[in-house]
């Protein structure tokens, strides 16, 4: 009886991951479009897409000044002049105090010639906006037309003294007093305007005269963003309770020891520490009397945090067995430290040590071997390290950055470029001796800043944008960053104060300085934690003010299961918030929302999680989202009735991944075969579509379409496969009969026939495997009975792969017997026993795709069994023994693109399974404008006809990101003869690079690769091909910036 394909398990993903959803309301249409505009108007090749958007939006909201605004500056920017200073002059009648209207209509008048308009423009745009260097610089060019100097030359001044970084008003000044005589001044501008440009030059900065802010969206802050309010004013109280003796010189560790809704607190000075659960609550651990610090971090992630304990003579581990606490064998390191970090620093899934002191220590973790000193894989200077914090400076950017500060130099931030490597950076702000860098985002920008005591005082650094700008602290030394009225603003606590970052402090009733601050009772409340010779004290918040409050705690999966290093941001209003988790619940302060509008979760791998509409006043549990899998750009096919997805492409040739210990080998061309049903004419065509839609980057050389004419009865085979190097050549084979499994069963011995029998979406799934997509090694044994051959016999296989990433590979590669294991075949031999006849049989590329592997002379006995052995997560669906047929009957067609097109299509609604037991499948249509990524950084083909690129193989791609689609039309030979079928194979030549931490290159499209190097990422002297083609295909078609369809929070 043939199992049917269960429906359900699908139905209850979607239904998880909220993918069958209502259609979205007025409002989240209207912020869509803006979105998609906003992203598509920021890019000069798409400019088209973004006046689509912005229209949609002004037909939703058709009397919205913001709209209309927007609609016109789209329509200027992609050239439609007239229709663009229509929109804009309705958006001014709308709002004539708005600085917007008046500068553009200015730029745009200028253009076309008509001074008189620009110059009215720009003059009340100087009203408005009197500071404006870009408006005074464009008044003074249209008086200088109109042939008024002195006008011109005090405008040109004010431009200069503005925006002294400005060199174009300098140029116009050396001109203007050379024409008036003043030669000495003159010079002196001449030599400012060369200075300017030349730093310009440097720096990879050019000067825009007709752009300031004005010209870019319209996105006005809510008026709700407003002064503190009367809550402010209300000083923290709270209720002080003995909760143990009094430490002497006590520091604390806030961390989650049993892994609940309450943080608990482990606090410790030279002589010992002591553990109190929910902050209160004493647990007795004679293991910790000997510590003298103590660093929280899950090193087995088991989902407890365990602890490295730093004593006199070094570093050792403590395990936390589901809350007990239990000494590991053997030292970590010997040594005098005075800190330990946790952090991924090779970005495998686990957490590794670092250790500081006279001598810093890394040591990797390596799972079941253990932990390995890695010192030299980091450029550590040299200098005693006496403190640091991970973090990542830059959003959106993967990294795993460390900042050490030293007693005996300036600190330095060691800069995680991916793939292994770190960049010693100079922070020069950070003196020597400085301590207690603390990770805060102060100023709500979305970018982590720092903080730090030295020479007595606390000293803040604002991230702008990965430089470091010093601002003052309001606070004494030894504050730390708090919300105890659940304000959702940073203030610093100290001294028995409050100290806002502006406005004056308030005292705190019952608490001098805090050595923890953290929720210990679960009520929604910052509690604090202090020390001094008479006790140790829980100080319970009690103010009273009624600011909601939302806290978050978080389940990895994939990630680490405490999510530790995760970022957590969350919007409400025009409020927003951003903080870093470390291992137990995070808590927000909302004023008076009730509601979040949208929690956002970055994972450590850099996957992004949104969780929007969030009730407050509860503490909220997320467990890390499914994801999609592979590596591949996927393929649509016109099957009559729509376009749907038919499997992936390029699987064999993951451009720069890590294999582990290296990279993997890459085979750049594909035939990806098609039934003949899912490809059907279409006005005497056959349509693909061919869409980017993970987080990754798609270089297409080169596309064609094989018409395959054979028998009905006589099934045709494609031998390609995903294996190792060296690469079968293309060949196909052709069924004379088929012969089924008479049995099969898993390595334990489990009967699997029903699952491999036929093809029906069950799959042979029975070994064990992890949400990291490893697998133990797992067999799975076939027998076709007595009456198989041994020559003309091949295997056909149907299944799919659930690739793991690059950095699970370097995960596995540290741990003995784990590493990466192909499958290999075996056949039993005249004595009954198993041998390898071929050690890498190959692996279906990606989604659901039916192998073919050679058995002719393979059988070694009368035995017609087969084993498969392999730790790769490969469901098979259907396994049968091909009989070749005598003269193979087939006819080949080569088809040439007539068309194709590159433009945005945006991500298709996947549906996946909730436990990962089937592939995950699309529905085309309709598409999602936005994703959990933004595409990599670097440049793309443009938009539009891209046909001339997919004609050959010559290393001049289409080069394709997130959201974007490739769309081919082939003419449709003649139909096949009476009796015969259709399929097709479309050969694909490129690659795909995907953006792991630890694939080469995984943040930028460049390098480019080319068919002949010898490697990816290759050094010299291999270069991509710098001829006059490739360098006019690069000018012409590598043209577009990658879009920012995944915006920041912040306001």
């Amino acid at each position: 009886m043939m199992r049917r394909k269960p429906a359900t398990p699908l139905a209850v993903a979607a239904a998880v991951l909220g993918l069958v959803a209502a259609a979205p309301n007025r409002e989240d249409l209207l912020w869509q479009y803006r979105n998609l505009g906003k992203a598509f108007y920021e890019n000069p090749a798409t400019q088209a897409q973004a006046v689509a958007e912005f229209k949609k939006a002004l037909d939703l909201a058709p009397n919205s000044t913001r709209e209309a605004l927007n609609y016109g500056l789209a329509l200027l920017r992609a050239g439609r002049t007239e229709e663009g200073i229509a929109e804009l002059k309705k958006a001014q009648r709308q709002d004539p105090k708005l600085p917007h209207t008046w500068f553009n209509l200015g730029i745009a008048y200028k253009k076309a010639g008509e001074m008189e308009q620009a110059t009215a423009m720009f003059e009340r745009m100087g009203q408005l906006v009197p500071d404006d260097a870009v408006t005074q610089y464009n008044l003074g060019v249209l008086y200088k037309l109109q042939e008024k100097p002195a006008a011109a030359m005090e405008r040109f001044e004010r431009a200069a003294r503005l925006n002294p970084s400005l060199a174009a008003p300098h140029f116009q000044l050396y001109n203007a007093y050379r024409l008036a005589g003043k030669r000495e001044e003159a010079m002196k501008q001449l030599a400012q305007f060369q200075a300017l440009k030349k730093a310009q030059e440097t720096s990879g900065n050019s000067e825009d005269m007709e752009w300031n802010e004005y010209a870019e969206i319209y996105d006005p802050i809510d008026p709700s963003l407003s002064a503190f309010d009367a809550a402010v004013s209300t000083p923290p109280r709270f209720t002080k309770r003995r909760i143990g003796p009094g430490v002497a010189g006590a520091k604390a560790l806030v961390w989650s020891f049993d892994n609940d809704e309450r943080a608990d607190v482990l606090v410790w000075s030279s002589t010992g520490g002591r553990l109190y659960r929910g902050g209160s609550a004493p647990v007795p651990s004679p293991l910790l009397d000997s510590g003298r610090a103590f660093f929280a971090g899950d090193a087995d992630n088991d989902g407890y945090a365990d602890l490295c304990m730093l004593t006199g003579g070094g570093a050792e581990l403590l395990w936390n067995r589901k809350g007990s606490l239990v000494r590991a064998p053997h030292a970590l390191a010997e040594g005098a430290f005075a800190k330990a970090i946790w952090t991924d620093y090779d970005h495998d899934y686990d957490l590794d040590l670092l250790l500081l002191g006279g001598k810093t220590v890394l040591l990797r973790n390596q799972g079941s071997a253990g932990f390995v000193d890695r010192t030299a894989d980091l450029p550590f200077v040299k200098g005693e390290a006496v403190d640091g914090v991970s973090f990542r400076m830059i959003p959106d950017s993967k990294s795993n950055d460390i900042l050490i500060t030293y007693r005996d130099r300036t600190a330095v931030l060691y800069r995680d470029r991916l793939a292994g490597k770190f960049e010693a950076v100079p922070m020069p702000l950070i003196p020597a001796g400085a301590a207690r860098p603390l990770v805060w985002d102060w100023n709500h920008d979305g970018a982590f800043d720092l903080a730090f005591t030295a020479g007595g005082k606390l000293h803040l650094l604002a991230n702008q944008h990965g430089l470091w700008k010093e601002q003052a602290a309001p606070a004494p030394a030894d504050a730390t960053f708090c919300d105890f009225n659940n304000l959702g603003v940073t203030e610093l606590c100290g001294g028995g104060q409050v100290h806002p970052l502006i406005g004056a402090a308030r005292k705190m009733e019952g608490l001098g300085t805090p050595l923890a601050i953290a929720d210990f009772n679960a009520d929604g409340r910052a509690d604090a934690i202090s020390a001094d010779e008479s006790g140790t004290w829980l100080h319970e918040n009690a103010t009273p003010v009624k600011n909601r409050w939302f806290s978050v705690k978080l389940d990895g999966v994939k990630n680490l299961k405490l999510g530790s290093g995760s970022e957590v941001e969350i919007k409400a209003g025009r409020r927003y918030q951003k903080k870093l988790y470390e291992g137990y619940p995070l808590q927000f302060g909302l004023r008076g929302y009730p509601l979040i509008d949208t929690v956002r979760i970055t994972w450590p791998n850099g996957l992004i999680q949104n969780e929007p509409r969030q009730a407050a006043g509860r503490i909220a549990e997320y467990k890390e989202a499914q994801r999609l899998s592979g590596s591949c750009p996927m393929i649509y096919t016109w099957n009559g009735r729509e376009f749907s997805f038919l499997t992936d492409a390029l699987g064999g040739a993951p451009l720069g991944a890590s294999s582990g210990g290296g990279y993997f080998p890459t085979d750049h061309d594909e035939y990806v075969f098609i039934p003949g049903e899912a490809l059907q004419v279409r006005d005497g065509h056959y349509d693909l579509r061919i869409t980017e839609e993970l987080g990754e980057v798609t270089y297409l050389d080169h596309l064609k379409l094989i018409a395959v004419d054979h028998p009905a009865n006589r099934a045709v085979y494609s031998n390609d496969k995903w294996k190792s190097p060296p690469y079968a050549d293309f060949r196909l084979y052709q069924t004379g009969r088929r012969l089924g499994p008479r049995s099969a069963r898993d390595g334990r011995g489990t009967d699997v026939l029903a699952r491999v029998r036929s093809l029906d979406g069950v799959y042979a799934d029975t070994f064990r495997r992890t949400m990291l997509n490893t697998a133990e090694t797992h067999a799975l044994e076939v027998d076709f009975g007595p009456s198989a051959p041994n020559q003309g016999a091949f295997l056909v296989l149907t299944g799919w792969v659930d690739w793991a990433d690059g950095s699970t590979f370097l995960k596995q590669s540290q741990e003995p017997g784990k590493a990466l294991t192909p499958p290999y075949l075996q056949v039993r031999d005249g004595k009954g026993e198993w041998r390898t006849v071929i050690e890498d049989m190959g692996i279906p590329s990606g989604k659901t795709k039916t192998i073919a592997v050679d058995l002719s002379g393979k059988f070694l006995s009368p035995s017609r069994e087969i084993r498969i052995v392999t730790n790769l997560c490969v469901y098979w669906d259907e396994i049968f023994l091909g009989v070749q047929t005598a003269r193979p009957r087939i006819q080949m067609t080569r088809l040439s693109a007539v068309q194709a097109d590159l433009g945005f299509h945006g991500f298709s609604k996947p549906l996946i399974h909730p436990e990962r037991l089937e592939p995950e499948r699309f529905s085309y249509s309709p598409a999602s404008a936005t994703s959990s990524w933004n595409p990599t950084p670097g440049r793309y083909t443009r938009y539009g006809d891209v046909k001339m690129l997919i004609e050959s193989v010559d290393d001049m791609f289409v080069i394709m990101g997130s959201g974007d689609e490739l769309r081919v039309r082939f003419s449709a030979p003649a139909p096949p003869r009476e009796g015969w079928k259709r399929d097709f194979l479309l050969y694909v030549d490129g690659w795909a690079k995907d953006g792991d931490a630890n694939t080469a290159f995984s943040q930028s499209v460049e390098p480019l690769p080319f068919h002949g190097m010898t490697r990816y990422p290759y050094g010299a002297p291999q270069r991509y091909p710098e001829d006059a083609a490739h360098n006019s295909y690069r000018e012409s078609y590598n043209t577009r910036p990658a879009l920012r369809l995944l915006r920041s929070m912040t306001p």
